[in-house]
């Protein structure tokens, strides 16, 4: 269970990061707030990526990629890390010890 706990960290982190990036230029003035896909972001490191990881998807059906994977990859970058960090935070919990005593 460390292993979901120390993963919840770091999609904290890496949504905690994803946030302050869509943050910073309302902050300083610069434009408004926009959130960016997780699409986008993952476009802009590494566009291969992106179409070796659709044609791989596409390869095995295409209406996985277009009902499953692109609603996905269409939300803020943000809100995906944040949600994977409460669903491994809660999968890594620490279970409590219950002890039935039967007379």
């Amino acid at each position: 269970m460390v292993v979901f706990r120390f993963l919840a960290a770091v999609f904290l982190l890496a949504a905690t990061i994803a946030l302050v990036i869509d943050a910073t230029p309302p902050i300083y003035g610069a434009g408004p707030f926009a959130a960016t896909s997780l699409l986008a972001q993952w476009q802009e490191l590494a566009p291969s990526g992106v179409a070796a990881a659709r044609q791989a998807v596409v390869g095995v059906s295409p209406w996985i990629w277009d009902s499953l994977v692109a609603p996905v990859l269409a939300l803020p970058t943000f809100v995906v890390f944040g949600a994977l960090a409460l669903l491994s935070g809660y999968a890594g919990r620490r279970r409590r010890i219950v002890r039935i005593f039967v007379n």
